[in-house]
């Protein structure tokens, strides 16, 4: 990444490539617009693409399926309003061929048409398009296989210059998929949005991102005769799921609950079958911290019964595999979870998650652990989860929270957002250039606060994979954090099989060698 000296000041130029005659999906028109409303690119023209060679269709039946699946589904996706996009393509004005110097930075694909190599010549950059396992298209008929089988669905944003007969890929994020092909097509076409934006901010600041290109994924076989019957009983299945857990009384599934195990051991040493399962002091249990005050280690976590719809925050001391009773920390009208506690100075406060208020909230100890007021918001009327505050080596606040920018599909798992902050006041909250941070959904969401050791620092991150929330944990290691840029990498990650007994891993805290991990369950009275 390049020094904040040598960023680029002016707006990248960017022609949008379309097929003419062809309306435009949700994700393009809301795509048009983020472009349109940003002083950091400036459209200058389109340009007719060329459609690819036709693959083979998938047979009929399997077109029936997802045809039927579509018109079920329909009420559950939010419609985009696509006028405005549309006026603006529409005033556009087409680019000449014959030019032979460049006018304009990127060629932006918005669907499968594509540039000739001789119109690529005009093309500073090149053109950025985006694949879906390898498809051009999100419509996953060709791919409907990945839904059930595969962990996540996998998104290159690829660039292709003048002179070269494939592209490269900038950017691979992988999205959580949804139930079915339908929903998870129109769910990662809107993600898709924010990874492309993300990936043009890049090519803005820094034009030679290209030279570190990845190879793209390869295209996948269109789905046959043998792919329907799988697919449908996987669909079947997960709807049957999804129905038996609202049914009343006996005839309902149990609904998978959480557990909290404790442990000792360093951050990149744990072995989670060296841990106890500490005693079921609520029916449910997530998001536990640890946090010492007089000498004694407390465990705060989200508490809730088998028929609450919302959770508030119990406390209890934390022992060699024990647990004192707990008492209530916190308790509102509204839903409340991740209780983050840290000191400040002299002071003690909770960052709990809050999103169903539409703020970040802020609460100072009056009598620990039972008395809190609230200290101070921030983000109003948007929607932030598992939020977490710390500071760095220089004394610089930093907040990390993950935002859902969304229209129809509110998300938590796919964006990570960073800002500089002045602490727990939250008077001053400066975002980041690079924000979101980091995307995908087997890495953005945050399960837990930064971790320190003497010359590191560590993330612990949610795997959402398989369609399942909190299905595993990673540990990020924080590389480089300034004003300029964020870096991390993966240095561990925690699925079911590290934990017997288990379906889900989700969260971990730890205090000096002791650390706490939630897990999943479908046996509550373990």
């Amino acid at each position: 990444m390049r020094d904040a000296g040598k960023q680029a000041s002016k707006p990248l130029r960017l022609a949008l490539v379309y097929t003419p005659g062809i309306a435009l999906t949700d994700a393009q028109a809301m795509l048009i617009d983020r472009l349109s409303a940003s002083g950091e690119f400036r459209l200058v023209g389109k340009l007719a693409g060329q459609k690819p060679t036709a693959m083979q269709r998938p047979p009929f039946p399997l077109r029936w399926v997802l045809a039927a699946e579509r018109y079920i589904m329909r009420r559950r996706i939010a419609a985009y309003d696509t006028a405005a996009a549309t006026d603006r393509l529409a005033e556009l004005s087409e680019i000449s061929h014959d030019s032979a110097r460049p006018a304009y930075d990127v060629a932006l694909a918005l669907s499968d048409s594509t540039l000739a190599q001789e119109q690529l010549q005009q093309a500073r950059v090149g053109e950025v398009s985006v694949t879906y396992e390898g498809s051009a298209t999100p419509d996953w008929i060709g791919t409907c296989r990945t839904v059930f089988t595969a962990p996540n669905v996998r998104v290159d944003i690829v660039l292709r210059a003048a002179g070269k007969s494939s592209g490269r890929t900038l950017r691979r994020a992988a999205y959580n998929p949804k139930p079915g092909a339908v929903l998870t097509g129109a769910f990662v076409a809107e993600k898709t949005v924010l990874l492309l934006l993300r990936t043009l901010k890049d090519l803005q600041s820094n034009p030679d991102l290209s030279q570190d290109a990845a190879e793209p994924l390869p295209p996948g076989a269109p789905s046959g005769y043998a792919d329907l019957l799988p697919y449908l009983a996987s669909f079947l299945s997960t709807a049957c799921e999804r129905l038996a857990r609202r049914l009343p009384g006996k005839l309902a599934r149990p609904n998978p609950t959480w557990r909290i195990m404790s442990g000792a051991s360093d951050p990149t040493d744990i072995t989670l079958r060296d841990a106890w399962d500490l005693p079921n002091n609520a029916y449910f249990m997530a998001d536990p911290f640890l946090f010492e005050h007089d000498g004694e280690t407390w465990i705060f976590y989200e508490a809730m019964g088998p028929n609450d719809s919302n959770g508030w925050i119990e406390a209890a001391r934390l022992g060699e595999g024990t647990l004192s009773p707990s008492v209530v920390a916190l308790k509102r009208p509204y839903h409340l979870s991740y209780p983050y506690v840290f000191r400040d100075g002299n002071d003690i406060f909770m960052l709990p998650e809050t999103q169903q208020q539409m703020r970040l909230e802020v609460w100072k100890a009056k009598t620990f652990p039972t008395e809190w007021e609230l200290h101070a918001t921030a983000f109003e009327g948007e929607y932030l989860a598992d939020s977490s505050l710390f500071r760095a080596e220089d004394g610089q606040c930093w907040l990390l929270t993950n935002l859902s920018d969304h229209y129809a599909f509110q998300d938590h798992s796919s964006e990570l957002y960073l800002f500089a902050v002045d602490g727990p006041d939250l008077t001053t909250i400066v975002p980041h250039p690079q924000n979101p941070v980091v995307i995908g959904s087997d890495v953005a969401r945050n399960a837990g606060s930064v971790i320190r050791t003497e010359a590191r620092i560590f993330r612990p991150s949610q795997n959402n994979s398989f369609g399942v929330y909190g299905y595993g944990l990673n540990i990020m290691e924080i590389t480089r954090l300034d004003p300029v840029a964020y870096e991390e990498r993966l240095v561990r990650t925690f699925t079911p099989k590290d934990k017997p007994g288990s379906i889900g891993l989700h969260h971990l805290h730890m205090l000096r060698d002791r650390y706490v991990i939630d897990w999943c369950t479908t046996t509550p009275d373990r």
